[in-house]
């Protein structure tokens, strides 16, 4: 029934009925299975990964702080992409880190290898690089590079947020090759509070109302229809509400709310969707593979490099368009819903004006990217349809 309404939400979240049953679970009862959970995850994350140790992290961002805190010293560089979120430029600041942004490659949108080369130096901490739209960064040429470096630890950070393939509502993890550095960031996350049952419900519950708005029928029939007159007549105040990014801005110290550790019952929902991994990335490489064969050589679009297997597992397929505004304004007129990628080039913002650096990609990449739907219940017509009206949008100039 969903693929006969149009169109369909440019993000689902990744849920199950157990994401909106475990906040209940722990909120009201007590239980072992649960309490259980945390390193059953840890164990289970460190199995899959094939790494020698993991830590669950209240979000990804904290964890990338307590990271950094371990691996570098105060006023060391950490050489980064600028086209990233606030808050992780906010994280290497707090950390006691000064960043230094690279710039990014154009097709990949990931940090540039020659350009972190050529920044390192003797005050360089750490680099920080981001598989970005589930692209690889190319992980093992930043190793290599990094051995200059002389002995660092590494570190992976993953995301477990609202929107993330794995969904615990927040929460993130953290893994290494080395057991010592992950036992002393777990030394720094004790004597946190954990996230409170009031607050996962609160969490659980505007999931719920999220799954609700993106509901085919009432998506296509309700949510769309405004979504589509805000933008078209840029009703600010509904613009915003989609925009990640609206509002961010540099922080002076640590918000108590990044600081409540993951509870039992998160690491309960990540490990009830560790099955799925793999069969959901399955999904959106072949709802990747359809975008990518119709827009190859299309108008002057930049269009990610294919890569087969699973080194690209596209959370959404990227394109970069010069004409950005006047292609999302065409296809909100045809009824289809895809929308800008919010990441600002941090390089340019002022709020981070004494680390500016010339990053012409990042810059032109904050304006062009457009992110289209990949995720696996998003049905193959509706990435016709897609396709469609940008082709279209190019037959029309």
């Amino acid at each position: 029934m969903d693929a006969s309404w149009s169109p369909h939400s440019r993000y689902r979240l990744y849920t199950q009925a157990a994401s909106y049953g475990l906040p209940l679970q722990y909120l009201f009862t007590s239980s072992r299975n649960l309490a259980e959970a945390l390193a059953e995850l840890e164990t289970e994350i460190c199995r899959r990964f094939e790494v020698t140790a993991t830590v669950c992290v209240p979000m990804a961002r904290t964890g990338l702080y307590f990271g950094l805190q371990e691996l570098i010293r105060p006023g060391q560089t950490v050489v980064m992409s600028p086209l990233t979120i606030i808050d992780v430029v906010n994280m290497v600041l707090l950390a006691g880190g000064i960043p230094l942004f690279a710039d990014i490659r154009r097709q990949s949108c990931a940090i540039d290898p020659e350009q972190t080369e050529s920044l390192i130096d003797r005050r360089t901490g750490a680099v920080l690089i981001t598989h970005l739209h589930g692209e690889s960064a190319g992980a093992r040429v930043f190793r290599d590079i990094c051995r200059r470096l002389g002995t660092i630890g590494n570190l992976g950070i993953y995301s477990l947020g609202f929107y993330k393939n794995v969904n615990t509502w927040r929460g993130g993890v953290l893994v290494s090759p080395d057991p010592d550095l992950i036992a002393r960031i777990r030394r720094r996350m004790d004597g946190l509070p954990g996230i409170s049952g009031w607050r996962l419900l609160a969490l659980s519950l505007n999931g719920l109302l999220t799954e609700a708005a993106t509901w085919p029928p009432i998506f296509a029939t309700v949510s769309h229809p405004i979504i589509r007159y805000s933008y078209l007549h840029a009703i600010q105040a509904m613009n915003h509400r989609l925009d990640p990014e609206y509002g961010a801005t540099r922080l002076t110290g640590m918000p108590p709310d990044y600081l409540c550790r993951m509870t039992a019952p998160q690491a309960a929902l990540a490990l009830c969707q560790l099955d799925h991994v793999d069969v959901d990335s399955t999904a959106r490489i072949a709802h990747a593979a359809q975008y990518n064969q119709a827009l190859t050589g299309l108008g002057n679009l930049i269009i990610p490099l294919w890569q087969s297997g699973l080194a690209n597992i596209y959370t959404h397929y990227p394109i970069q368009c010069r004409e950005r505004e006047a292609l999302l304004r065409y296809a909100m007129r045809q009824k289809r819903d895809f929308a800008a990628q919010h990441l600002r080039n941090c390089a340019d913002l002022p709020e981070f004006r004494e680390f500016y650096r010339h990053c012409p990609n990042s810059r032109a990449a904050a304006q062009e990217l457009i992110l289209l739907p990949t995720y696996p219940r998003y049905p193959s017509g509706e990435i016709r349809r897609n396709i469609e009206a940008i082709q279209e949008f190019f037959r029309s100039k």
